[in-house]
């Protein structure tokens, strides 16, 4: 799976393909932001102090009848 893929099939810019899982039937797509997208939710800066991340999975629309799920 590409970026390019992600990007043309369901609309995510910003992000790059990690990995690709596969399990109970299910297809689990893995990507991270690109460092120079970050930005502050409330002022939109990108002078960021990094405190973590939140692990988030959005389901999406099937691939060949499997579930795909982002994370």
């Amino acid at each position: 799976m590409s970026t390019s893929l992600l990007y043309h099939a369901f609309g995510v810019r910003g992000y790059r393909h990690v990995c690709t899982d596969f399990y109970q039937g299910q297809v689990a797509l893995t990507i991270r932001q690109e460092s120079d997208t970050l930005r502050c939710s409330t002022c939109r800066s990108d002078q960021l102090i990094h405190r973590g991340q939140v692990v988030r999975r959005f389901q999406t629309l099937p691939i060949g009848g499997r579930p795909v799920t982002i994370v």
